[in-house]
């Protein structure tokens, strides 16, 4: 006996609604009416249900990304299976990843940020904003946490043995504002800092702010009307835009890679409530969801920190820390001793209990690498944090979503496999089984989901200026940012928190 399915329903930003066997596209954007911007602050509309609009031309530019997707992996697969060589075949099927971040990014997340403003605030927040060496910008930073559309807050600054006259600009501004807590200490790292912090606030909640990065004046708001909407919600992370962008070509790529990180592939983690890395820039926890763990920060004689740890600490399920006690307390610990990415460090241990969401809403503008000597230290430094974060959330995120876990391990595996698959694409398949359009139709579906991430960077903010960049930013990244796992394994042991 035969059993018809239905296929969901998708809500689009406007109201209408989208049948996936009718592939309706949304209204324009154009007739969006302004009282409907409800987020003109956050760079991108977003509608009452949390929708991230684009414009009909954007659904169209989406719907050809996807199919053209398809279209390269299944004839690249057809190609691979001429050779039935095991690792040319397994790197023409990466692409599933990107297919799979695509559609649930672009179809299915909505922000968390539903929960009612509190008029009067009974919540307190602590800001913790842990220094080094940060006097030209650090008065802005927190000047604009005190300009927070969120009144109820407490700000601890650490100066964590800054050799600069960072300490004497952060007593000049507990002048300026009595409300502000600094603490002076010896150099220990950014963990140690944001330990020195916690144990000196008090607020229920802990908001998460870098040195080089200033928040909106809604930031917070946001952040609490997302806990206010779910007690499930253990870490939320803002959106991140770069505050040098204008600088040079390198921060101008970053700025159109920048967006891609946060507003399609946080979307889809977010949708299962597993975003992978609260980054450090911008993000906010529970008290309760890492308390746990902060500890192991404080003992640790090491100096540096990654923020994924404590994420991955709060998302994980009470079976980790009962069935999985001893492992994940000793990976738990070996997490703790390393400083690379801190934000990493603290995603991974909130998602032992709790979701961690993506809150698009919440902006924060940050500075970026200037130098390409800078910006490769600090992507071997993250791919570092990445590794030590991941090995602790592969114990137990098999149990999330299957969906969302097919995504992380296949991110998990490519970051070793990557340099193979490249090798295997421009080397191996031409020179050995002389399958001379591989390499070309490989870097062609590379480009195009470059173009079409960039075109949704545009059509998402049309005041975008750097859309343009991403897929030279794609190039990059596929093609050389991939190597740096041979660096990083080799330097695996070796700390370090400063990028620039």
């Amino acid at each position: 006996m035969s059993k018809t399915i239905e296929l969901p329903k998708i809500e689009l930003g406007l109201g209408d609604r989208c049948d996936v066997t009718a592939v309706k596209l949304p209204e324009p954007e154009l007739e969006l009416k302004k009282e409907d911007d409800l987020y003109a602050h956050c760079k991108q509309r977003i509608s009452p249900k949390g929708r991230i609009l684009v414009s009909r031309r954007g659904w169209v530019v989406r719907a050809f990304t996807l199919s053209a997707i398809i279209f390269f992996m299944f004839y690249n697969i057809r190609i691979a299976l001429m050779s039935w060589d095991p690792l040319i075949i397994y790197s023409t099927l990466m692409p599933v990843h990107t297919l799979i971040v695509f559609v649930v990014g672009w179809f299915f997340f909505k922000n968390k940020a539903t929960g009612a403003a509190v008029k009067v605030p009974q919540d307190l927040v602590s800001v913790i904003i842990p220094v080094f060496n940060q006097e030209g910008l650090i008065g802005n930073v927190i000047r604009a946490v005190f300009r927070s559309s969120y009144p109820n807050i407490e700000v601890v600054a650490v100066n964590d043995g800054s050799k600069d006259n960072t300490g004497k600009e952060l007593d000049f501004l507990a002048l300026e504002y009595p409300e502000l807590k600094v603490i002076h200490q010896p150099n220990g790292g950014k963990r140690k800092a944001v330990a020195a912090g916690f144990y000196a606030s008090q607020g229920n909640y802990v908001v998460l702010i870098d040195s080089d990065s200033v928040v909106d004046e809604r930031a917070i708001e946001e952040f609490m009307k997302t806990f206010n909407a779910s007690p499930k919600v253990g870490a939320v992370v803002g959106n991140c835009k770069v505050l040098n962008a204008d600088k040079n070509f390198l921060t101008k790529c970053q700025d159109a890679w920048y967006d891609y990180a946060f507003n399609i592939h946080k979307t889809t983690e977010s949708t299962f409530g597993t975003v992978l890395c609260c980054s450090g820039c911008l993000a906010a926890y529970r008290r309760e969801a890492i308390a746990r763990f902060i500890p192991f920060w404080a003992a640790a004689n090491v100096q540096n920190s990654d923020d994924r740890d404590l994420t991955s600490y709060a998302m994980a399920s009470p079976w980790v820390k009962s069935e999985l006690t001893s492992l994940s307390g000793r990976l738990l610990k070996a997490m703790s001793d390393y400083d690379d990415a801190e934000d990493r460090g603290l995603t991974s241990q909130t998602l032992t209990s709790w979701d961690t969401v993506y809150v698009p809403t919440a902006v924060v503008y940050t500075e970026v690498p200037e130098k390409a000597r800078s910006y490769i230290r600090q992507q071997t430094r993250w791919k570092k944090g990445y590794m030590r974060s991941c090995f602790f959330v592969s114990v137990f995120f098999w149990k999330k979503n299957p969906l969302m876990s097919l995504v992380f391990y296949t991110e998990f595996m490519s970051t070793f496999t990557s340099p193979a698959v490249l090798f295997s694409i421009y080397f191996y398949a031409p020179f050995v089984h002389h399958l001379y359009w591989l390499p070309l139709t490989y870097f062609a579906g590379q480009l195009l989901i470059g173009v079409a991430a960039g075109l949704d960077y545009k059509f998402r903010q049309p005041m975008a200026k750097y859309w343009k960049y991403k897929p030279l930013m794609n190039v990059i990244a596929s093609l050389l940012l991939p190597w740096l796992i041979i660096p990083a394994l080799w330097t695996y042991r070796k700390n370090s928190w400063l990028t620039r």
